[in-house]
Order: structure tokens, then sequence, then C-alpha cells
């Protein structure tokens, strides 16, 4: 628990980035559709509900590299980023082996074990 506690700048950071790579929606969403679902939406409204969603998952990612160096917006960062993780989860699993093609159940283990640092570490700074 202490090497959480010592590390959870870092473990923000790291978490951050890799959230942050969901930008690739936004600036390539057909490709970036395709290489996570193994499909993409298609037409002009699809565009761009998948660039926006690409940005607001982006922009947690920035919010838990933000948190790392601003402790006290860290709760609020990881609720965020727990809660859209979980969602995305479970919108995933709900959907059975359709998409866990492609890097979509890569994703799912990922954002698994970011969920568990990022709860873990949070729990471990107010208990200490």
């Amino acid at each position: 628990m202490s090497w959480i506690s010592e590390h959870y700048a870092g473990v923000l950071v790291v978490s951050g980035l890799l959230t942050l790579s969901m930008l690739q929606f936004a600036l390539a969403p057909d490709r970036a559709q395709r290489s996570t679902f193994g499909e993409a939406l298609e037409g002009p409204v699809a565009e761009i509900i998948v660039r926006g969603w690409g940005l607001l998952i982006a922009l947690i990612g920035g919010m838990l590299v933000w948190a790392a160096f601003h402790p006290e917006t860290r709760a609020m960062a990881v609720a965020v980023a727990v809660v859209s993780k979980a969602f995305f989860i479970g919108s995933l699993i709900a959907q059975g082996r359709r998409y866990l093609k492609g890097f979509s159940g890569v994703a799912i283990l990922i954002d698994s074990a970011v969920i568990a640092l990022l709860v873990t570490g949070l729990w471990a700074s107010h208990q200490g």
C-alpha cells in the first residue's frame, strides 16, 4: 500500500497519458474505431459524435495528469475517470464477444487495472 501512496502522482500521470491516447478518436475517428472495435459508425453525425467522445475522454486523461500535480483535484479527477472507465467496460461487456476483437479487449484489461490503481491510491492517500 505504501508503494502506491509514494508513487501515486506517477500512477496519475501514466494513467492520464494512456487515457489521453483516446484523442485519436477526435483526430482520426474512422481508423480509431476500426482498430478498437473492428468496425466504425459512418456518416457525418457519427463523425461528430465519435470526435466529441474522443475529445471528452482525452480531457479526462488531462484531468488525471493535472491531478498528479494538484492533489486538491485528485478526488474529483479520479471519480470522473473511474465512472467513465467503468461505464465503458460495462458497455463493452454487455455486447458480448462482438466488441472484444481488436483493441477493445485490451482496453478492458488496461482500464480495469487503471481503475484498481486509481481507487487504491486515492484510498491509501486518505488513510495516511
